[in-house]
Order: structure tokens, then sequence, then C-alpha cells
């Protein structure tokens, strides 16, 4: 998670405690009821490279996280992930997904507009 965000516009220089508790907070419904069925994480060589986590806030699942590590990006891991994990919720008759992005994050705003999210 620290890794995946360092450089990046939601680079608030967190350090690796604030990392470790965020992953608690997520994992203890800070976000909402952690979704174990439908998130999913990408491992290579033992070392997860992304991952993408999914939470219920407000009665709808919420992609918490979608994450990858910078030596990885760009490899269709963000995208493959999301798209698993939304044929996931489909499966378990969940119409709708939504999640937030910060404004100016650019490519995440363009993966996930190419996946029919839209602005609520």
């Amino acid at each position: 998670m620290l890794g995946a965000y360092r450089g990046t516009i939601d680079d608030g220089g967190e350090t690796l405690d604030d990392a470790r508790g965020e992953v608690v907070k997520t994992l203890t419904g800070g976000y909402g009821a952690f979704d174990f069925e439908a998130s999913e994480v990408i491992e290579r060589e033992g070392v997860v490279v992304a991952g993408t986590i999914v939470t219920h806030y407000e009665r709808l699942p919420m992609i918490a996280f979608s994450l990858t590590r910078p030596e990885w990006r760009r490899q269709g891991l963000a995208r493959g992930g999301l798209l698993r994990v939304m044929h996931r919720l489909a499966r378990a008759r969940h119409a709708r997904v939504q999640l937030a992005v910060t404004c100016g994050n650019t490519p995440a705003e363009r993966l996930y507009e190419s996946l029919g999210f839209t602005d609520v």
C-alpha cells in the first residue's frame, strides 16, 4: 500500500505505521464491512504486487483500494483485478459498485472511466 501511493497525488508522506493502520482500519470495518470473498491480491514470486480491496459502505459494495506497486504498473493488473472483482460482485447479485478517486489522479480516473464508472 505504501509503495503504491509513494510519489503519487495521494502521497501524504505516510509512514509504514500509517499504512499498517490503514490496513487494520480496512480489515476491521473502518470503511465498511471488509468483503474477503470479492477482494483479491496478486502475488509474483511471493511478493504482493497489486490488490483490489472491497468493502461494503452505506449498503453498496465499494472498491476501497485498487493498488499496484510502481514497478508492476501498466501491465493490466489493476484492470484485471477490478474486472474480476466486479464479476464476483455481479455473481453475488450486486448491480452497482462505488469507489472514490482523488481528482487529478489521471491514470486512475481514466481506468475507472474505461470500466464504466461515472461521477456521482
